[in-house]
């Protein structure tokens, strides 16, 4: 199941965001992450992304989504993402829609937009990743925060209207379990 809040950010968070957003260090990589195109991100789906955002911007994500949602946060992880139109058209990927899920560390996954009001530049969501149409998309809209389990399978638009796609990525823990075995796993 897909859900998503319109208006997430309180004005003042959305400029403090994006003013962030902005003034951000991206790294070149590709997405899924896990992916392996041959050692040559063009041949992936290429995107940007930052390091974790800060803590005091983390905490402004969970305040916010608790607020929204009224579920609690154990656990959270953000960064900034963005893609360029004209590295998407150099892509052999580029038209075709390549689903993946996320990985189940976290119990929800999720993207805000910054940068896009159009159905195109939102996401797509389907039944497996054999399924050649979608079962929904969700379009883009600026300050829409769209959530769904890491485990649903979906992808950004490969033929994106803005020349670069702003977007902010993120992963939730919420139940106690989930929490406990990342815990465990992270420990040193």
């Amino acid at each position: 199941m897909v859900n998503f809040v319109d208006n997430f950010y309180g004005l003042s968070d959305l400029g403090l965001l994006t003013l962030n957003f902005v003034n951000s260090r991206f790294f070149p990589t590709v997405q899924p992450r896990g992916s392996f195109h041959g050692g040559e991100r063009i041949k992936g789906f290429p995107c940007y992304e930052t390091d974790d955002i800060p803590k005091n911007l983390l905490n402004i994500l969970n305040k916010t989504f608790e607020a929204k949602t009224n579920l609690k946060i154990l656990n959270s992880k953000s960064f900034f993402r963005k893609t360029k139109k004209e590295e998407l058209k150099q892509s052999p990927c580029y038209g075709q829609y390549r689903a993946h899920t996320d990985a189940p560390t976290y119990d929800i996954a999720g993207v805000i937009y910054f940068n896009c009001n159009t159905l195109d530049d939102g996401t797509r969501f389907y039944n497996t990743d054999q399924c050649y149409e979608p079962t929904a998309i969700i379009g883009a809209l600026v300050n829409r925060c769209i959530f769904y389990s890491p485990q649903t399978w979906h992808c950004p638009p490969m033929e994106q209207t803005v020349d670069e796609r702003w977007t902010q990525p993120f992963f939730l823990i919420i139940k106690e379990e989930t929490y406990q075995k990342y815990k465990e796993s992270n420990e040193t």
